[in-house]
This record gives structure tokens, sequence and C-alpha cells, in this order.
């Protein structure tokens, strides 16, 4: 167990060094000049060198990358260049409402998911496969600011029920949290209900069908068990699309998290908040996916650790 946590933590760190080196070239050989974005229209050549000596810009790229690489380290991120503060405040201020509206999101379809797989999968010709068909279809076409659209219009416009946009406080997660689940839900629905059906045909469910288990209880306990293995495995993998895929939520409903945040860093080529955005995200994503490993574990002795 130590030796793979420690070896997984070590790929992790690389991951995210290469991640953050990758990107840090990238914006400052093709994202433009952020002193020309910050000064005034008609600002002289001097006073825009002068911004990019404030911002640091002025120096060799592979110096401001040993710079920026030592400060973060030992845990400072920089000063945004739009916002004239430290980025991981910044940051730590909008992180955890993302977090909140992808933990909903991902809570609301995976129960989704387990539960109208699970009745779909006993019955392949009811009622519930045909909503779980048309649950996934309309998901899989249905872009997340078309449905945020939607949601806003008919609960927050027309019914007056729920915000509109903004944050204060749980009721301001539900649309977000809705319009985003939509979009990762067809999939989980999917892998579940095939893996449902793979399960409820083998020889210890048709064993325990025989010593007179509940029928709820060989689904929900001894079946659901092998069949969330597949389910996990995207999991790890919606994790990483939900960093990035809550930023159209985010603007759809103005929502101030860190997909917002990311999308005016870009938009200012603030060069700082990019990165400290980008190291944040891909330690998120290496860490999730380091939980789903140890969590398949758990629910199948079989895997070892030691020779994964």
């Amino acid at each position: 167990m130590t030796k793979f946590i420690f070896q997984r933590v070590s790929q992790a760190v690389i991951i995210v060094c290469m991640i953050t080196i990758t990107v840090f070239i990238i914006l400052r050989f093709s994202a433009g000049d952020p002193a020309r974005i910050k000064a005034p229209v008609f600002a002289r050549a001097d006073v825009i060198e002068q911004y990019r000596r404030d911002f640091g810009t002025d120096r060799p790229v592979f110096e401001q990358l040993s710079t920026f690489v030592t400060n973060a380290v030992s845990g400072d991120l920089g000063v945004s260049f739009r916002y004239q503060a430290p980025v991981a405040d910044l940051i730590w201020d909008t992180l955890p409402k993302t977090l909140a509206l992808a933990g909903t999101a991902l809570l609301i379809s995976v129960s989704i998911a387990i539960l109208l797989g699970s009745l779909a999968a006993q019955r392949p010709k009811s009622v519930w496969a045909v909503i779980a068909s048309t649950v996934a279809i309309f998901g899989q076409s249905a872009p997340v600011f078309w449905t945020g659209s939607i949601l806003v219009l008919i609960f927050a416009v027309t019914l007056g029920w729920l915000p509109a946009v903004g944050y204060t406080g749980f009721s301001s997660l539900i649309l977000p949290a809705f319009a985003v689940m939509l979009s990762i839900l067809p999939t989980q629905l999917r892998i579940l209900r095939a893996a449902m059906e793979r399960a409820l045909e083998d020889e210890y469910i048709r064993t325990a069908r025989a010593f007179g288990i509940s029928n709820m209880r060989i689904v929900f306990v001894y079946a659901l068990k092998n069949a969330f293995l597949p389910l996990l495995t995207v999991i790890g993998l919606d994790a990483g699309y939900l960093l990035g895929g809550v930023i159209v939520a985010e603007v759809v409903f103005a929502f101030p998290g860190i997909g917002e945040l990311a999308l005016i860093a870009l938009n200012s080529r603030d060069f700082p908040l990019i990165q400290g955005i980008t190291i944040v995200s891909a330690s998120i994503f290496v860490i999730v996916n380091l939980i789903v490993d140890l969590l398949y574990t758990a629910l199948d002795p079989r895997i070892k650790l030691e020779k994964t």
C-alpha cells in the first residue's frame, strides 16, 4: 500500500510539473502581451515597458520560469496582473464554490445512474429502460449552455423558485449542478446499466436467488458491488471533465467559481493566475484518480496494489 501510494504521488508530482511548465511556455510565446492589455489604449512605449517591468515579463522566459517554480514550491503562486492580489488568495476564495458545484453534480449523477441503471438492467423492456435511454440521449445531445438557459427560464424566470445567477447559498447550486449533471449522466448511466446486466447473469446471482435472498438485496448489494467498478473508472475521468466543464455553467449562471476566474484570467492574459489555476486543477485531478485507484481495492480484493 505504502509503495503504491508513493509511486502514484511521485507520478502525480511529475505530471503536475510537466503541465505547469508546458502551460507556462505556451502562455509566454502565444498568449500576447499582458502589459499592452493592462495599459491605457494610447499609452506611450515607456509606459508599456514600465508595466512589463512591474509584471516581470521583461526578463528572459527561462528566468521567469525558474523564479515561478522556486516560488511555487514554497506556496507562493505570484500576484495576479489583473487583480493585483495574491493568486493563492483568489483561488482559495473561488475553489470551494466550484468544488461544491462539481461535487453536487457528480453526486446527483451517480445516484441517478445507480438507481435508473439498475432498474433498466433488471427489466430491459420496461418503462424504466425507455426512461434510461431517453435521459441518456437527451443528456448526450443537449449542451450545458442550452440546458442551463432552459433551466433558468423555467425555474428562475417563470416560476421564481430558484435564483438565476450569482451565489447566495445552497439554492444557487441547484440549477447549475443539474445543468452540469445532465452532461455527465449519459455515460455513467450506460456504463452502469451494461455492467449491471452482465453482473445479474453471473452464477453467484443465480445462487443467491436460489437461497431466497430478496431481489433488492441481490441487486443493490451483491450485483452493484461488481457493477460499480466500471462506473468508478468513469467517475475518475469525469472529475477531470468537471473541473473544466463547469466553466460553461459558471458563465451561464454568473457563478463566482474557479471556472469563471480562469476565463477572466485568459481574456486578460493574467499569466500568474492562469498558472496557479492550472496547478491546482491538475493536482485535484491526480488526487481524485489516486482515490479511485485505492477504492478499486476496497471493492475488489482481487486487485493487488503492488502489481498495479
